[in-house]
């Protein structure tokens, strides 16, 4: 039976071993984590449109100024009841955003920027979550809003809905009553959310439309359209969009959400940042595990010259260094996808920010740790190759 001479290299020494897994696994953790919060940055930007049913409310109005979903551009509502009345359109579901002008202040804190976001009310059916409608309607009969339970520490909002009914707090140096709790999750432009009926939105904000009442301006329309797949959604927005104002975008709403994600990872510098640090936790890994088994072969050298001179050739020592090269990714990657993924739970619960690890992340990372350990062996075993067997003994 042939000797797994790879494994017991690589295992000769169990400090060496954990040694080398510990240089792999902090790589490994790099780039998870670089990979987690580009994912973070992406997915928590779109949060607030996955509070829609992307199957009922399919269709989407925003203006065309609007270039991501945080951008504070307004249409006319006489727009999204324009686009209701086209055939093959049956409802329709007004979402207003304030971030800019909007404060809020628990009592004997500073008070802080937050994210406020109205919903109207007459469509329960285009929301995602269930249960957030009969809590909006009972915000709503008592002129107050609902708290995301994920908006950081320092607003000082209570943990729990008994907690917030009991506290004094303020937005815009307004009194506004919270009577509840829903979750949605921060991003790199919020820190946190209020929700609340269109009713007491306006009432809070009526400077939002200088020329008339605060609802006559949407932020984005959803609409559902009666159609079969997406060629045809697509078609249909288009042409309503010809037939409409100019000043007017109708968007698929899984395109606006595809077109929010690549926004934000190939239009802004964070996302090539995250990008970049990738690659960089890529190139410190591959650096980590050069030296590490340029080390080993250069311990083992007497044993190799020995097969060399034995007759083995050079397909046998790049097998036995490529194989070396997976069994050091693999016992890298397990510690390191352990202590990745209890670093996403601690952020998660300290940011607010949605780090969640997927299937494709781990097959990413895995496949990239592969490699680089292949390409650190390739260049290691150079050293074996340019020894001569004679002047080693």
């Amino acid at each position: 039976m042939q000797t797994p001479l790879a494994w017991k290299n690589l295992t000769s020494s169990v400090s060496k071993c954990a040694l080398a897994a510990t240089g792999v696994g902090f790589a490994v953790v790099l780039m998870f984590m670089q990979l987690g919060f580009q994912k973070a940055l992406i997915d928590n930007n779109v949060q607030v449109l996955t509070l829609f049913d992307s199957h009922v409310a399919n269709l989407a109005l925003v203006s065309r100024a609007r270039y991501n979903v945080s951008t504070e551009q307004r249409f006319s509502r006489r727009q999204l009841e324009y686009v209701e009345s086209w055939p093959g359109i049956s409802g329709s579901c007004a979402v207003s955003i304030e971030r800019g002008a909007s404060r809020v202040q628990v009592a004997g804190y500073a008070a802080k920027p937050i994210r406020v976001i109205a919903i109207e009310l007459g469509a329960p059916e285009f929301l995602a979550k269930p249960g957030l409608h009969a809590q909006l309607l009972e915000a709503d009969s008592r002129d107050s809003a609902i708290v995301d339970t994920r908006s950081k520490s320092f607003y000082r909002f209570g943990q729990s809905a008994a907690q917030l009914q009991q506290q004094w707090i303020e937005l815009n140096e307004r009194v506004i009553p919270v009577q509840d709790t829903f979750s949605l999750g921060t991003d790199f432009g919020n820190d946190g959310t209020l929700l609340m009926s269109e009713r007491v939105h306006a009432s809070y904000f009526p400077y939002r439309n200088p020329f008339g009442k605060a609802n006559d301006v949407v932020d984005i329309g959803f609409l559902h359209a009666d159609a079969d797949d997406l060629s045809e959604l697509r078609g249909l927005a288009k042409q309503i969009e010809t037939s409409s104002s100019k000043v007017i975008k109708v968007i698929p709403t899984v395109d606006l959400i595809q077109q929010e994600k690549d926004f934000w990872a190939k239009q802004t510098p964070v996302g090539k940042i995250f990008l970049i640090g990738l690659v960089m936790g890529l190139f410190v890994g591959a650096i980590i595990c050069y030296q590490i088994q340029f080390t080993d072969i250069t311990d083992h050298m007497p044993e190799f010259a020995t097969l060399k001179a034995m007759g083995y050739g050079p397909w046998y020592f790049w097998s036995l260094i490529l194989w070396q090269s997976f069994y050091l990714s693999c016992l890298g990657f397990v510690p390191g996808i352990a202590v990745a993924q209890g670093l996403y739970l601690v952020l998660g619960q300290v940011s607010g920010l949605i780090m969640e690890m997927d299937l494709w992340q781990v097959l990413q990372v895995f496949s990239l740790t592969q490699v680089m350990c292949a390409l650190s062996g390739a260049l290691a075993i150079r050293k074996l190759f340019n020894a001569d067997p004679a002047n080693l003994f």
